[in-house]
């Protein structure tokens, strides 16, 4: 066995004992080994969707760093162990995507939240409508949309200002803070493929079109050879990725808020439709 299973909470394990036994849990590959259940405090350390992937953090963080793909929440796990596998060549990332396209679209509507009331309904509606067109088969709609729904997302997640000057700057800044040794350390991926979306780009310098997929690229010239299907997956799962994220950080708000009230147990405000209806509303 490459894992622990620690009993209770956090195992009985000090914050630090957790980051440490973290670090065995990523060696757990169920490709080799087979199904393990999931450590009750795993997801105290890790994204669910990881378990099992056999990828550490770094590796992990190295794919949202260096080629702008979304690792929290989504994709799920075997589509991560061969993302890590892959050859570090960009392309070679995205044909492992394009080749996983049906399993990535099915993580990505188990990720999804119901519609309710709240600040993250216009979110959740138009992430159905992201789906809807990809189901349709109309691929390139649907990065198109996400890619321009993400934008509020971002600047949401990482708590920048819109309305202060620079806030792509300060965006980029946000996605590059490099991990640091601590309890959840893990959040800072979500917002690590941020980084390369923002990459310099001027058409009219005649600057190359980056790699990775480029926000001022697609944007600003559209060039349908960058904008390809690997791309258009990345802006989806970038979407969901933040808006699961947005909705799991509004979970956790709620929790300090009611055990500061004294009133933790009673029901949140937050419901999770694992089999949502993804026809768009009318």
């Amino acid at each position: 066995m490459t894992h622990l299973i620690p009993k209770g909470s956090y195992g009985g394990l000090t914050a630090a004992e957790l980051v440490e036994t973290a670090k065995q849990w990523d060696l757990y590959d169920a490709s080799v080994e087979g199904w393990r259940a999931r450590p009750p405090s795993y997801t105290e350390v890790r994204y669910d969707n990881w378990w099992g992937s056999g990828a550490t953090l770094r590796q992990l963080h190295g794919l949202a760093k260096d080629h702008g793909i979304p690792v929290a929440w989504v994709p799920p796990a075997d589509v991560l162990r061969e993302l890590v596998k892959a050859d570090d060549a960009h392309r070679a990332k995205l044909a492992v995507l394009t080749a996983a396209e049906e399993r990535i679209r099915t993580s990505c509507r188990y990720e999804i939240p119901e519609l309710h009331a709240g600040w993250s309904e216009d979110y959740a509606v138009t992430v159905r409508h992201v789906m809807a067109a990809w189901d349709d088969g109309h691929l390139l709609a649907a990065g198109c949309l996400a890619l321009a729904g993400s934008e509020d997302l971002m600047l949401e997640t990482a708590e920048v200002d819109r309305k202060r000057s620079k806030s792509y700057k300060r965006l980029q800044q946000a996605a590059v803070r490099d991990l640091e040794e601590s309890l959840w350390l893990h959040e800072q991926v979500a917002l690590t493929p941020i980084g390369p979306l923002f990459t310099k780009y001027m058409p009219e310098d005649n600057d190359p079109i980056p790699e990775a997929l480029s926000r001022h690229a697609v944007v600003h010239r559209m060039p349908l050879d960058h904008f390809n299907d690997g791309h258009c997956i990345v802006a989806i799962m970038l979407m969901v990725s933040l808006l699961r994220e947005m909705e799991e950080r509004r979970t956790q708000a709620q929790v300090s808020s009611l055990i500061d009230e004294g009133r933790y147990g009673e029901d949140l405000d937050v419901e999770w439709d694992r089999e949502p209806d993804f026809d768009p509303p009318d």
